[in-house]
């Protein structure tokens, strides 16, 4: 894979908008009033940065400008990629823009035959799952200023007209204007419906237009002999996932999908109204098929002026229908005109596929009497987006940690007939437990038992859970995850819950309406994952349970496992569990869907999807695939139109090209490059996995210098996501959630979380630079892996994350001599990359990334050091409110000029 090489008009491009933002924002702050907060400016953006003379009030109003100029420059880079196209190299070594098309004209040109392309794509099951974390710091009112400058910004770019050049210079400046006088920080923390609001104003404003754009380039430009398939499938984990949540509950699942359903509909009744204006065809002209007429006989529209337009009447019909089916979902109707059947005689749709089916009635008959080429895009993306988005729009999965389970199904057992004590059973014995339970029709919740709050809490999530399925149908919810999962029990424990909401039928065979997906998460959970898959699909009465065909999910945590062994053992201890977790599949003759719960940042599994699912073990992708798309990433990759469709494009192309071959061939070159170096591999992981923890968790001194040197406890302190940044109290690493830990290293410019091992175990192991080449010259697995390390260590700065421990270490000797030891190993493993890619400069086959970090670093810098004299001050009694605000404002300007920190 390859990416456009930068050039310096590109360059200078980027730099010339984003000294026009820069000029627009300076004079809407003098025009405010705060003029005297830029020339004070200078003095920080000097080598000689000095806070000492600023109040609290000008040190506030300094951050917001600097948070302002992160924000802008940010979104020069993204309006100059909006016209960049990214490429990958095809088997007869052209380079093709990357496209689901291109991808499926380069497997034709393979030698790929036509049926086999198209089962490929009928069995694909691409899904982005949508998640809220505590690493997204801007407010929606913010994304939509910044989506504004946007679209302004890519209006200019396009405009050959001086006088429209200046009227859009108008609007940039009013658009910064309002940026600059829009409150950029939360003064309460965000809430999940808040969370689910924002998430829907993305789906609403970019995906969904973006859906209806790609199904359109798809239909048009890949020749199937079949109807084009779903391909995407929207997922979402807001309101659902509970894991450390306790704000997430049955009312914030019923508002997900209210709200959903609210933007889905409102989506379906625009399309059909633009189908009223452009279907005015009259009978008197053309024909039209027997099927659409019937509809048309049905609706009650009298309309004078369309007694002869067969389309126009049946589509008021349909639309009649759909707002009857709104109103018995979400208890209103959207987008209604007049001289529509009323309503008491439109029936609702009981399932989406009836409403798929009056649609497709329309198209057959365009096409029986005038073509295909009579349909048109709103149309044919209305019956895609309705075959994949249902009324429910997100498939919503489920999530709860291993321990709740296991504590509410103790109380249930306890409070049964069976007056069994669960807590006290060996594995093997509870296994037996519950496969009793899910083998019979019984309950094992009774009316009258006075359970516990938090087993009446997930009684209640799955009672509306099983209502949620009853209203928008069994693919509403995507999966039931089970975080921690380290045990067959893990997995049954919340089937046999299920049970209590009648979602799992008891009996010989039992079925559930819901599917259960293990989440391994530790390092240690990942080696285990193949023994419990075995032993769980070993189960006889479990396989009926897995449905037709038998497709098992199986999640895996790049966020955990690299927090518990660092980046190096994380992603081949995932890479080796994809494999073996599949091996296991084929052996019972089960599918495999695996879910990466990838975050934005390296540490988290971050960097371009694309490389990532070409880099998947041989054979474990097979159209299956759901990828987490977490945080600030959302609005990053999601946040317009056209970046949307670039972004699901790249997605889509990615899955199909991972498995379009016929079977896993071990002759294939990743295949022979793996088994070659698998064993290198293997030892360089067990290196870095020891490297990793003698540091974070053997060093006694390590988690005090963390919390001092990171601003991890300004983090939690501030009004971000909605979850707690622990899932105990405890303090400790190992509670500590992922999320903040990586944010908070990314925050001090440290990074570990995205390097940090690798180059101790070369050392240790004494591979030999020659071979770590041939490596990353013939094993694409190991060229992404060492591409994303390259991009954590550009954007670390150790002379920036000195100043952290300088100013804010309580331990100066221990402090330092970690600090010592952590700098040794960056400067190493710089040396090593360099050395391994024959380059003089990190990210040397990613210059516009390179340039991209480059630009970004002066006002990045200042904002770091701003961050270490606030959190000096805070930290020294200072509990100024400004100091807070200024504080929260540099985390805020650095998480956007680091872009995936999270």
């Amino acid at each position: 894979m390859q990416g456009q090489t930068m050039t310096d008009p590109v360059i200078d491009h980027v730099k010339q908008n984003t000294a026009m933002l820069e000029g627009f924002l300076n004079e809407a702050i003098t025009d405010f009033g705060r003029g005297e907060v830029l020339s004070k400016l200078n003095i920080l953006k000097s080598s000689a940065f000095d806070l000492s003379g600023f109040s609290e009030s000008d040190a506030a109003h300094a951050a917001r400008v600097l948070t302002c100029l992160s924000t802008l420059s940010v979104i020069s880079e993204d309006v100059a990629n909006l016209g960049r196209e990214d490429t990958f190299e095809a088997s007869d070594g052209s380079v093709q823009t990357i496209s689901l098309a291109n991808a499926v004209a380069s497997a034709r040109k393979d030698g790929i035959d036509q049926a086999r392309i198209e089962k490929t794509l009928q069995n694909i099951h691409a899904s982005p799952v949508f998640t809220a974390h505590p690493t997204e710091m801007r407010r929606a009112s913010v994304v939509e200023r910044e989506y504004e400058i946007t679209q302004l910004l890519s209006r200019y770019e396009s405009c050959n007209s001086a006088s429209e050049r200046r009227a859009i210079e108008e609007d940039l400046y009013r658009a910064i204007a309002l940026l600059w006088n829009t409150r950029l920080h939360r003064p309460e923390r965000i809430t999940v419906f808040d969370e689910i609001e924002n998430s829907l104003g993305v789906v609403r404003r970019s995906i969904l237009p973006a859906l209806v754009n790609l199904y359109t380039q798809w239909d048009r430009d890949i020749a199937l002999d079949e109807t084009l398939p779903k391909i995407l499938k929207l997922g979402s984990w807001i309101g659902g996932d509970r894991d450390g949540h306790p704000h997430v509950d049955e009312t914030t699942l019923r508002y997900a999908f209210r709200e959903q359903a609210r933007t889905i509909f409102r989506f379906y009744f625009d399309q059909i109204n633009k189908l009223d204006t452009e279907l005015t065809v009259s009978e008197e002209l053309t024909k039209v098929s027997d099927d659409l007429m019937e509809l048309s006989r049905k609706s009650s529209d009298t309309n004078v002026h369309r007694v002869d337009e067969p389309y126009r009447r049946a589509l008021s019909y349909v639309k009649a229908r759909l707002a009857k089916t709104a109103q018995v979902i979400i208890g209103e109707q959207r987008g209604l005109g007049s001289g529509y059947v009323p309503q008491e005689i439109a029936t609702p749709y009981e399932t989406v596929d009836e409403f798929v089916r009056d649609l497709k009635v329309i198209r057959d008959s365009l096409i029986a009497n005038g073509g295909k080429r009579l349909i048109g895009r709103t149309l044919k993306a209305t019956i895609q987006i309705a075959r994949s988005c249902g009324f429910h729009l997100m498939a919503l999965d489920l999530r709860q940690n291993s321990s709740v389970h296991e504590r509410v199904v103790a109380e249930l057992f306890a409070q049964s007939s069976e007056l069994l004590d669960y807590m006290s059973l060996s594995e093997n014995e509870r296994v037996s437990a519950l496969v009793a339970e899910l083998t019979n029709d019984r309950l094992l919740r009774w009316p009258f038992a006075k359970y516990s709050a938090e087993t009446r809490r997930e009684l209640k999530i799955i009672d509306a859970a099983a209502e949620v399925i009853k209203t928008y149908g069994p693919s509403a919810i995507g999966a039931y995850v089970i975080s921690m999962g380290k045990s067959v029990s893990d997995i049954l424990e919340p089937l046999v819950l299920l049970k209590q909401a009648g979602l799992v039928y008891g009996g010989p065979q039992p079925h559930t309406m819901i599917k259960v997906a293990p989440l391994f998460e530790t390092i240690g959970d990942l080696e285990a994952a193949p023994d419990i898959m075995k032993r769980w699909l070993g189960l006889p009465a479990m396989r009926s349970l897995l449905g037709r065909p038998a497709v098992q999910e199986v999640m895996l945590g790049y966020s955990d496992s690299n927090k518990d062994g660092g980046y190096t053992a994380s992603r081949w201890s995932l890479h080796k569990a994809s494999s073996a977790i599949k091996a296991v599949c084929e052996h019972y003759g089960v599918g495999l869907r695996l879910f990466h719960g990838r975050g934005g940042s390296v540490g988290r599994g971050g960097g371009p999807a694309f490389g990532a699912i070409l880099a998947q073990p041989a054979g474990t992708v097979g159209g299956h695939i759901k990828v987490t798309e977490q945080g600030e990433m959302i609005a990053r990759k999601f946040g317009n139109a056209t970046t949307a469709g670039k972004t699901l494009d790249s997605f889509a192309a990615a899955v199909f090209l991972a498995s379009v071959k016929p079977k896993v061939d071990k002759d294939t070159k990743e295949a022979k490059a793996e088994a070659k170096f698998g064993p290198v591999m293997d030892k360089i992981c067990a290196a870095s996995f020891k490297a990793y923890r003698d540091l974070v968790y053997e060093d006694e001194h390590f988690l005090a210098f963390f919390r001092n040197v990171t601003p991890i406890s300004e983090i939690t302190d501030l009004k971000i996501g909605s979850r707690p940044a622990s899932r105990t109290t405890s303090g400790q690493i190992e509670d500590l959630r992922a999320i903040p830990w990586v944010f908070s290293w990314s925050q001090s410019r440290f990074v570990l979380p995205g390097w940090y091992g690798f180059a101790a175990a070369v050392r240790d192991t004494g591979v030999e630079d020659s071979v770590l080449a041939d490596m990353v010259q013939t094993w694409d697995f190991f060229d992404v892996f060492l591409a994303n390390m390259e991009m954590a260590l550009a954007k670390a700065d150790m002379e920036i994350a000195g100043l952290y421990v300088d100013h804010l270490a309580r331990d100066k000797v221990e402090a330092q001599r970690i600090f010592d030891k952590i700098k040794f190993e960056f400067d190493d493993t710089i040396a090593l990359i360099l050395r391994i890619r024959g380059a003089k400069t990190l990210l040397s086959t990613h210059e516009h990334l390179r340039g991209s970090i480059e630009r970004s670093k002066p006002v990045l810098d200042t904002l770091n050091r701003m961050q270490v004299e606030l959190m000096t001050q805070r930290r020294h009694g200072n509990q100024h409110k400004l100091v807070k605000l200024a504080l929260q404002l540099t985390v805020n300007g650095t998480a956007s000029a680091l872009r995936n920190t999270g």
